[in-house]
């Protein structure tokens, strides 16, 4: 009987190992391969996986990217990958890094920190813009798409790229197609410096500046023609710009004028009372 109770144990635990390996859905094996290429020791690798993490369009990413530029991404010594929720004291609450399962306290000494440099906070940091762009969210779409005005990089233009033809927004299209026109254009790109021409962006004006000093004289010349121009219509900008405040300006001592001429010609003196008043109800007209 002990024999039959034991081969009966050992195939319902069988049965369940099985049972739980199969029931691991395809989306969850592949989020566990991008995390898997986090953890390795050449940072160039790390860099291709935050790439990848990118472009997998899990809706778990952005939250990835942040738990790794902030430090909290780890793996435990079991294997798994957990975030940090916070990291005082010996033991730290975490949680699952797929699931979002709490796990309860470990001991810091249990957990291995996924390290990243410089270079890779960069990336991370433009990364979750691009994490933002999937956003279903219009204004976090238009704010993040503003922030990578400067920030992309040579493995950021393709999904950018991609994410242009799919944007149903103009001010997000515009602004993705200017972030792509600033990098080529640093990167000294006749398309980048064609497409920059006309911007009033100041980004805009730092790409032109750097492909005016580089090496090919035909980039080099188109970006400073559109340097020039670009300066010629901040001046025309200016001058409309000082002569819109100078009209407001010159309507406001107008309407005291008026004010003091009105009551130096009803009464024979000048009341700043009385002008007061009546200048209070010239801004209440003006208002309504």
């Amino acid at each position: 009987m002990r024999r039959i109770l034991c081969c009966w144990l050992w195939v319902m635990l069988a049965l369940a190992f099985g049972a739980q390996a199969q029931g691991t859905s395809p989306e969850d094996k592949t989020a566990t391969q991008l995390l898997e290429a986090l953890d390795t020791d050449s940072y160039a690798e790390k860099g291709e996986a935050i790439t990848a993490i990118v472009q997998s369009d899990d809706e778990r990413a952005r939250g990835w990217l942040e738990s790794l530029l902030d430090g909290r991404l780890q793996r435990s010594d079991d294997g798994r990958f957990v975030i940090v929720l916070e990291n005082r004291g010996r033991d730290w609450p975490v949680e699952d890094a797929l699931s979002g399962e709490h796990l309860g306290e470990m001991s810091r000494r249990e957990l291995d920190r996924i390290g990243i440099n410089n270079a890779l906070r960069n990336q991370l940091r433009s990364a979750i813009a691009v994490a933002d762009l999937y956003s279903p969210d219009l204004d976090k779409r238009r704010a993040s798409a503003e922030r990578l005005l400067g920030e992309v990089d040579g493995d950021l233009v393709q999904p950018i790229s991609e994410l242009i033809e799919q944007e149903d927004d103009a001010q997000v299209k515009r602004r993705l197609t200017q972030a792509v026109a600033i990098h080529r254009a640093e990167q000294g790109e006749m398309a980048g410096v064609e497409a920059l021409h006309g911007s009033l962006h100041p980004r805009a004006r730092v790409a032109l500046s750097r492909a005016a000093q580089g090496d090919d004289p035909v980039v080099a010349d188109a970006a400073q023609a559109a340097l020039t121009s670009i300066e010629q219509n901040l001046k025309i900008n200016r001058g409309l710009e000082t002569l819109y405040f100078g009209l407001s300006l010159g309507s406001v001592l107008v309407l005291a004028a008026i004010g003091l001429a009105i009551t130096f010609g009803v009464m024979g003196v000048i009341n700043m009372a009385h002008g007061e008043l009546i200048m209070l109800g010239a801004y209440t007209t003006w208002g309504m």
